[in-house]
């Protein structure tokens, strides 16, 4: 797990390569082990490394006499590409460096050969190309930015940004899809001039200029269902753990409570009878304490040396402004302030977390998906502030519009879980754990998200996921069979605030600063989020939209204000209100 960053261009520019050494420093808590660079008349390549796998001999780039590589992620079939793959001549033990042996051999088409997450730069100097790529399921993140000259890219967006090569203006469109959504999608990010590469994207430059574009597209094919059995089941899910436990370092467990993480827990358990594992759990004020018990019962049948870090009120918003500086773009998910604090005691020993991200869209685990089992519509995708009526402009960039006609060859279920993956998980779930976890030099590992994973599962039979009104159906009776003192069709709490409450109890406070946040009021009336604020209290429905305005206003406030002082949330808004 690595931070990546480098320019490519038409011609020398040293001005520029110099500039571009800065984002070095940028990225170093990405990778706090060690950091590396080339640089060509043309092109410069910076890599900062974190060691999970050939500690000595794994650093970046890594290059030879035809290519120059540097990449963010681990490639979990590394071992068997080596044994498939004996023309090319290895210098590392690093998993990356398979990377360039199946572009070596099949050229572009070599990557869908990967089974792993990453980013990557890679430089063919013959051909004078450079080759960027992210992973399928868009784990890890790559950006980029279009200059007159070239082109630059890196890991996170304050990298670009702090570069300074043109002043990036916030996109009106897509700060009102992040309002309603609370992300934005796409391949276009808040900033003008700034865009993503999307999952599964590669991209081809030549002479500092985009050649060719591809995307390997995750749903190609109308598979027949499947019918699942226990065997089958324990087989793949095994398969994918053990990949996600190679390591040169030690690795935790992030534990939520929930069906995912339990999964998860069994199957290190049995990968590693003999060895003690280590779990970090958030508590959270207000939840219920039924399932402590039976919780403290299993970790202790599955020798789990269990860590538990509490999360008050105060910590909510004390750390909310640490939160929205370090999430890098505006993603409006509360779980990520609990997920900072998990991270940065995990991080005062391990390396490595393995987490649940991805259960929910592969099992089909969403209240939503059982609650709107019919024709996809437009209410699937509903915007925060949609019933409300309370939204200035309706003329949000709202890519997912398109996705109502995609994916005809699918079941319903199947639509609604794709609708996700290509969405929700890249633009929310996985963006949160990359800086939540990168921000303390740790990486996050998604057993979950996996292509063969993905094949053996995405396609079964839609009742083998919801029935008799359980999410994850198979997957709870998998697990009711096989572990004691768990009822798997108990309702899960997971890393859930009481946001409504939480929100609620700051009312009035909230009613007196948020309108004064001046970019808001180009989308909403002062009047409107003093209603909001003030109806909180008695109407749950207007958390949702209060708490994406709420967390907007203050990554605005720590991304482009720059306040100088610390603060808690009200302290800082109070600054800039």
């Amino acid at each position: 797990m690595c931070g990546i960053a480098g320019v490519f261009l038409k011609k020398p520019d040293k001005r520029i390569i110099n500039k571009i050494s800065r984002m070095e420093k940028i990225l170093s808590h990405r990778g706090p082990d060690s950091s590396g660079s080339f640089t060509d008349k043309c092109i410069k390549l910076i890599h900062t490394r974190l060691s999970i796998v050939d500690l000595k001999g794994g650093n970046q780039p890594i290059q030879n006499d035809e290519f120059v590589l540097i990449a963010n992620g681990e490639i979990y079939n590394d071992l068997e590409i080596r044994k498939k793959i004996k023309k090319y001549s290895y210098k590392s033990k690093s998993d990356s460096e398979s990377i360039i042996a199946v572009y070596s051999e099949f050229g572009i088409s070599g990557f869908e050969k990967l089974r792993g997450m990453y980013a990557f730069a890679l430089y063919d100097k013959k051909k004078k190309i450079l080759i960027l790529s992210r992973d399928i399921f868009g784990i890890k993140p790559l950006y980029f930015s279009l200059l007159e000259d070239g082109i630059i890219f890196s890991s996170e967006i304050s990298a670009l940004k702090n570069i300074n090569f043109s002043k990036l203006n916030i996109c009106n469109k897509k700060l009102s899809e992040t309002l309603q959504l609370q992300y934005s999608s796409g391949k276009h990010t808040i900033y003008n001039g700034i865009q993503r590469l999307r999952p599964g994207e590669l991209i081809v430059l030549e002479n500092g200029r985009i050649k060719k574009s591809l995307i390997n597209v995750l749903f190609k094919e109308n598979k027949n269902l499947k019918s699942i059995n226990d065997e089958y089941i324990h087989e793949a899910i095994l398969d994918s753990v053990s990949n996600h436990l190679r390591s040169d370092v030690p690795y935790c467990l992030f534990f939520s409570g929930g069906i995912d993480s339990i999964l998860i827990m069994y199957f290190m358990h049995i990968l590693n009878l003999k060895k003690k594992n280590t779990a970090y759990k958030i508590s959270i004020d207000g939840q219920s304490e039924n399932e402590k018990g039976p919780m403290n019962q299993i970790t202790k049948d599955f020798n789990i040396d269990f860590n538990e870090i509490f999360f008050s009120k105060k910590d909510f918003w004390d750390l909310l402004p640490f939160a929205a500086k370090n999430i890098d773009e505006p993603v409006a998910d509360y779980a990520i302030i609990p997920t900072f604090k998990l991270a940065s005691e995990a991080s005062k020993n391990f390396k490595v977390a393995l987490t649940g991200e991805g259960g929910d869209e592969l099992f089909g685990g969403y209240g939503r998906y059982r609650s709107k089992m019919r024709l996809l519509k437009r209410k699937y995708y509903k915007g925060a502030f949609e019933d409300l009526k309370l939204f200035r402009n309706s003329e949000w960039d709202f890519e997912l519009k398109k996705f109502k006609d995609k994916y005809n060859n699918l079941t319903r279920l199947q639509r609604f879980q794709a609708f996700d993956f290509e969405n929700w998980l890249p633009n929310d779930l996985l963006v949160k754990l990359d800086r939540c976890l990168m921000t303390f030099g740790m990486e996050g590992r998604t057993p979950l998200i996996d292509k063969e994973l993905f094949e053996k599962f995405f396609y079964i039979n839609d009742k083998e996921k919801i029935n008799k009104g359980f999410g994850k159906y198979f997957i709870r009776k998998f697990l009711s069979k096989r572990i004691k003192n768990y009822n798997s069709f108990s309702k899960k709490e997971g890393f859930t605030i009481p946001i409504a409450e939480w929100i609620s109890e700051k009312a009035n406070i909230l009613e007196q600063l948020l309108p004064k946040v001046q970019i808001l009021n180009e989308f909403i009336k002062r009047e409107d989020i003093i209603i909001m604020c003030r109806n909180v209290k008695y109407n749950k429905k207007f958390a949702r939209p209060l708490w994406n305005i709420i967390f907007f206003s203050i990554w605005y406030c720590m991304n482009e204000k720059n306040p100088k002082k610390d603060g808690n949330f009200f302290e800082i808004i109070s600054e800039y209100s």
